[in-house]
């Protein structure tokens, strides 16, 4: 494999995905305000209640895990002047690369965890659903990206849809606090301006040491190299489909901002 063909996969398939997926969640929700207008931001403030203890605490689990030094944090602020309802501080040491690197993951991490968050809570409240999407997932992880068709993810994400959405998950308390808590927490994995920022800026230092790291493979044992970026590849596909959950329930939220518009607008005609 070509050393630059095989740099691009990997870049596309490991930051590439969750760059995607984070324009993908932040269009939604500006879908979902600008059809719900002001109503849109009063509903963000009572989904925050959870989504944003959420969001904040996966940017603090992910300080705490690459070493950085927490100094403020704000789970929920509703009242702010600036309309932030909240924010995690941190300090780090610029010349550790360690650090460096925790920067990406501190910025994508509402996204991740948010996401790892609806899952935990899926498999707490409705086992057997959790139990079939993985194994969906397993199934599309099973093919490399060169065998995975469209057809194929959108037959997982339908697959998702139905095993979620089943009138049996519905008929107990279980489910609609799933579905609640889920819309709750997947409205707010959005990233910020100051996320994206902080993203960035670990990219870089990922993006250089991951080139050492082909270049060195290119140079010593080549045929690990494509095993390598088969890896990647592989955990792109995972992550795609582990992340398209999150999406789901912020196209619930849309779903039910238009429904909402609908029936204002026959009733002021």
């Amino acid at each position: 494999m070509d050393l630059l063909i095989g740099y691009i996969l990997q870049i596309l398939s490991g930051a590439g995905v969750i760059v995607l997926f984070g324009l993908i969640i932040s269009g939604l929700r500006l879908a979902f305000c600008t059809v719900s207008g002001r109503c849109g931001s009063r509903i963000l403030l009572l989904t925050g209640i959870v989504g944003t203890p959420v969001h904040e605490l996966s940017h603090a689990l992910m300080c705490l895990i690459f070493g950085h030094r927490i100094t403020e944090v704000k789970l929920y602020q509703p009242n702010s002047s600036d309309g932030t309802l909240g924010y995690v501080r941190h300090s780090y040491n610029k010349k550790n690369i360690f650090h460096q690197i925790g920067n990406f993951f501190i910025g994508v991490a509402p996204i991740l965890i948010g996401g790892a968050v609806i899952l935990i809570l899926l498999l707490l409240l409705l086992p057997d659903t959790f139990d079939t999407i993985v194994g969906e997932i397993e199934s599309v992880s099973n093919n490399g990206v060169e065998d995975l068709s469209i057809t194929e993810f959108l037959g997982y994400i339908w697959t998702t849809i139905c095993a979620i959405f089943s009138p049996d998950n519905f008929s107990n308390w279980r489910g609609w606090v799933f579905l609640i808590l889920a819309v709750m927490i997947a409205s707010h994995t959005e990233l910020s301006t100051a996320d994206i920022k902080s993203g960035a800026k670990g990219f870089s230092f990922i993006a250089l040491i991951l080139l050492g790291v082909d270049l060195i493979l290119y140079i010593l044992i080549p045929d690990t190299l494509i095993a390598f970026t088969g890896a990647i590849t592989s955990f792109a596909i995972i992550l795609s489909a582990f992340l398209s959950i999150s999406v789901l329930f912020l196209l619930v939220l849309l779903f039910i901002a238009i429904i909402l518009k609908s029936i204002g607008m026959i009733f002021t005609r």
